[in-house]
């Protein structure tokens, strides 16, 4: 019921109390005014104690309205996470079979050591983002995305503009849920040579009509559903499934694969994840992995050790995000660190930021020192490029080179690198 509503039922028993109060003892002579006054009075309250009761009434029915929407949603959850453990169940099953015999391959194992990565973030999904999740569905707050991830296909429908936050949420859900999760893929380029050597991997979110969902729509939105490590996770899983395509085609490159905080923070699966990669070895020359400037300062000795684990198989690691230029970079290579990436207008900036200790040709004598290779990012025009290769800078990323595209199986031919740098 709207304010204006509630106002005017005020008005409608305010004014019978008045009309008791005053008129009725001019209509009625017998009745003294003290009557009149109490009788406008009982009035008066008998219509806000009615007044009160229809309001409860109208809240409790729209509760139990509510009640049953999120019920609902939450049975078709389940019974989504169901039907996938139930098909996990089934791929054990057949797994196990195979084991029974007397030498298992090598790809079966890989198939079982996968399944149990997949099994993990169907249990994720289900306790963090597939449950009961009031607070998500009453609305959610908005704000700023990731800057680099995939702006979108051309070719895809839009996704129309005024969709609540509670729209976009069933979408990215729907997504998770339906295999929509798509992995994209942004060249890394040598300079001044501009050819493509790397490639580093972002998720994107296709709604059912095959139109893109951009981070700056869905990040803050799954972030507050608990979704947000689910999708992290899948990203970290399908750039391996890439890996694994690209291997059987004979071609050679590396991902760029973030590890993002939502998926570090979650030591009991990335420990797991880490126990999957050791057991993966020939990975190991494909992927580096990449880990925030904030998340390793903030993460210092869970970061080192799972730096050290898998450095010892050959993981290459790149440290990302990078706000403060005055890092030790003898310390940071030897925790295993190869790669450093660091914006170009944070670089451009006054040597690399507020009050820096160090400025661009400083930074890239120590790291050629340590061995650390410089990836400048965010590379948006020529003019910018011209400023940086006055540095001999080692490795770019941007727009300006490439702009983020959805992966194809087969991989693309610019996937086939020259053996020469």
């Amino acid at each position: 019921m709207s304010t204006v509503a509630h106002f005017a039922i005020f008005i409608t028993y305010a004014l019978a109390a008045i009309v008791a109060a005053v008129i009725l003892p001019g209509i009625f002579p017998t009745l003294d005014r003290d009557t009149a006054m109490l009788l406008g009075l009982i009035v008066l309250l008998a219509g806000a104690l009615g007044h009160e009761a229809i309001t409860r009434r109208q809240a409790e029915l729209r509760g139990i309205h509510r009640l049953v929407v999120l019920r609902k949603a939450y049975d078709q959850n389940r019974e989504d996470v169901e039907r996938a453990r139930d098909e996990l169940r089934r791929v054990y099953e057949m797994i196990e079979a195979r084991d029974t015999e007397p030498k298992p391959s090598g790809e079966i194992q890989e198939v079982a050591s996968e399944v149990k990565v997949l099994h993990s973030l169907v249990e994720q999904l289900y306790t963090e983002g597939g449950g009961p999740d009031f607070t998500a569905n009453a609305g959610v707050g908005s704000g700023p995305g990731l800057a680099a991830a995939p702006r979108g296909d051309d070719t895809a429908p839009a996704l129309p503009p005024g969709l609540s936050q509670t729209a976009i949420l069933d979408i990215v859900r729907d997504a998770l849920r339906q295999n929509r999760i798509d992995l994209y893929i942004q060249p890394v380029v040598s300079l001044p040579q501009r050819k493509v050597r790397y490639f580093e991997c972002f998720s994107g979110i296709r709604a059912a009509d095959g139109a893109v969902v951009t981070a700056d729509r869905y990040i803050e939105v799954a972030k507050d559903a608990g979704l947000i490590k689910a999708i992290d996770n899948m990203l970290l899983f399908r750039c391996i499934q890439l890996i694994r395509k690209i291997q059987k085609h004979d071609y050679r490159t590396a991902f760029f694969c973030n590890v993002s905080p939502n998926s570090h923070a979650d030591r009991e699966f990335f420990k797991e994840f880490i126990t999957f990669l050791e057991s993966c070895e020939d990975l190991a020359p494909s992927i580096v992995f990449e880990f925030s400037q904030a998340d390793l300062a903030t993460r210092t000795n869970d970061a080192i050790e799972d730096v050290r684990r898998l450095s010892r198989v050959g993981y290459r690691f790149c440290m990302d995000q990078v706000t403060d230029i005055d890092f030790d970079a003898a310390a940071f290579a030897k925790q295993g660190f190869q790669f450093v990436k660091i914006e170009a207008d944070t670089l451009l900036a006054n040597g690399g930021g507020n009050g820096a200790r160090r400025d661009l040709p400083m930074l890239r004598t120590d790291l050629d020192r340590v061995g650390v290779d410089l990836i400048v990012e965010k590379i948006e025009s020529e003019q910018t490029l011209l400023k940086l290769l006055d540095h001999n800078i080692d490795f770019g990323q941007g727009y300006l080179f490439g702009e983020p595209r959805i992966s194809k199986d087969p991989p693309l031919n610019p996937l086939r690198l020259a053996d020469d740098e």
